[in-house]
């Protein structure tokens, strides 16, 4: 399947299940993306989001992810570029190969793969949860060593500069997420 606009819900599912993408991964993204629609329709009254985009890089963001671990590489990330570049959708691959690591900088402009960096860091499995709450999940699960701690708490400090950004244009706190999703 090469697409060669943004893929809707239904492309998107249907690309997940392509590369066999596990139910409680699509359910982990399909969280994520009532995250970011609930602040994309905010900041974009302020900034230039594309709705059409930021939802389909919500819901491929981990495409990657069980090609990854059943090829045994690291990075899911890249490995998910690859594959959008692949079906003919950079454009969604430019986004999501920055839901881990940023490419672009916040102070620059609010911008749809900002908006997906903050969301996944919001939803463990496909519960909405704090920030604190995420990066103990996060450590506990990939924490093997002093040098991923360290790497997630850089992590954990660049998502509160995104949230600062982002939330400079959304009329509720972050904390309310959980109670309005």
């Amino acid at each position: 399947m090469i697409l060669s606009t943004i893929p809707d819900e239904e492309d998107c599912i249907s690309l997940l299940q392509k590369y066999d993408t596990p139910d409680h991964i699509i359910m982990h993204s399909r969280k994520v993306w009532e995250v970011g629609k609930l602040i994309g329709n905010k900041v974009r009254r302020h900034c230039e989001i594309d709705m059409d985009l930021l939802r389909a890089s919500c819901l491929l963001h981990d495409i990657g992810k069980y090609p990854s671990i059943v090829e045994g590489k690291k990075f899911h990330d890249i490995v998910g570029e690859q594959i959008l570049v692949n079906e003919g959708l950079s454009m969604v691959g430019n986004i999501i190969v920055q839901h881990v690591v940023l490419r672009s900088d916040i102070n620059v402009r609010v911008a749809e793969e900002h908006v997906l960096f903050y969301a996944d860091k919001r939803v463990v499995h496909d519960n909405v949860v704090s920030l604190d709450d995420r990066f103990v999940y996060l450590i506990d699960t990939y924490g093997r060593n002093a040098e991923a701690i360290k790497r997630l708490l850089e992590m954990k400090q660049e998502t509160k500069r995104v949230e600062e950004a982002i939330f400079a244009y959304v009329d509720f706190s972050p904390e309310e997420i959980i109670s309005l999703i």
